[in-house]
């Protein structure tokens, strides 16, 4: 067995917000405001990089790491990973779309995470650890 990455699910509202960067560097460029200008594309590298740089890796030795952007990585044995939840809260997380997981540690939520194959996902962490319990249903 490799290494797996698992890539971030985007969500319409993350390409709303890739649109709505877009538009404003468009708008901050023909108002040539310079500290508008600046800020619009810090936000747009910033928001583009998220887009390219938001994944999940399951190791061959039993690791999950999370990996979003320039956040610092996020690192759980999986062998500790209790439960794991199907969830569309709108909170801050390592996730580009609200078709989430929690990932639940000693039975509290640890992490919300968003990979793209969520069913080959759960099956590589139950290979890990078949004593995960999934809170609800997968879709």
């Amino acid at each position: 067995m490799m290494d797996r990455v698992f890539k971030s699910k985007v969500g319409w509202w993350y390409h709303l917000i890739v649109l709505l960067t877009i538009i404003g560097c468009v708008f901050a460029f023909l108002g040539t405001k310079i500290v508008a200008m600046v800020v619009m594309l810090l936000c747009a590298l910033l928001i583009l990089h998220m887009l390219m740089n938001t994944w999940y890796k399951i190791t061959e030795d039993g690791q999950l790491i999370a990996h979003c952007s320039i956040f610092p990585e996020k690192k759980i044995a999986i062998s500790e990973i209790t439960d794991v939840e199907a969830s569309v809260m709108p909170v801050s997380s390592y996730a580009l779309s609200l078709d989430r997981l929690i990932i639940y540690k000693n039975g509290r939520q640890w992490l919300l995470i968003s990979p793209v194959n969520k069913s080959d996902f759960m099956k590589l962490l139950r290979k890990h650890n078949p004593d995960i319990r999934i809170k609800e249903p997968m879709i």
